[in-house]
């Protein structure tokens, strides 16, 4: 059993929860919370429980897996992976489309700390490396904010061939919404 921790909840997930965003309420005498998304997923995920912001100190992710983490304030989060010579690899850090403050800029490198491909603007890297080896992933915030409020779930999957390169379910803003809403012809007629 564990024993309780001020200001944290343990959340228990039903093993038949589907895979997405879901959101997670408190309700107590003085009301109902504002929801927090929280994610359910299929790959093999870990936590970072160490430092890692040195490529010394980097953090090995495991092929088709994510690792769930704090940003680091005033530091880049290093991490490595072995990819070998053409195989398809994406990585992709979510942050905002699960509720974080985080503004990921994500850097793919060679074993020496190299830049190879970056990613400021969000979404998946498609990465296909160009010889067998490790490989690093340099991961900070845009203005280097850190914290528990600037937490990330980095993900590195393998893609075959020609296929669709996957991406983590993410949250959408209201400001997202068009009309016709998806599955609804802009035909549709209203009864009265």
């Amino acid at each position: 059993d564990k024993l309780p921790v001020e200001n944290k909840f343990l959340v228990t997930i039903a093993p038949e929860a589907p895979p997405g965003i879901h959101d997670a309420r408190v309700m107590s005498r003085l009301g109902i919370s504002s929801a927090r998304a929280f994610s359910i997923g299929k790959l093999v995920e870990q936590t970072k429980t160490v430092a890692n912001t040195s490529i010394a100190t980097a953090v090995k992710l495991p092929m088709n897996g994510i690792c769930n983490a704090a940003m680091t304030k005033r530091a880049v989060d290093f991490y490595s992976f072995e990819g070998k010579k053409g195989q398809r690899v994406a990585v992709e850090c979510a942050a905002a489309g699960i509720d974080s403050r985080l503004s990921p800029v994500v850097i793919i490198a060679d074993a020496r700390g190299r830049d190879l491909v970056v990613n400021r603007s969000g979404g998946v890297i498609d990465f296909t490396p160009p010889a067998d080896g490790t490989y690093l992933v340099k991961l900070n915030d845009l203005t280097f904010q850190g914290g528990e409020r600037h937490f990330y779930r980095l993900a590195l999957q393998e893609v075959a061939g020609n296929a669709p390169v996957p991406q983590q379910p993410a949250t959408t803003s209201v400001s997202a919404v068009s009309w016709p809403p998806q599955g609804l012809s802009a035909t549709t007629k209203g009864t009265e």
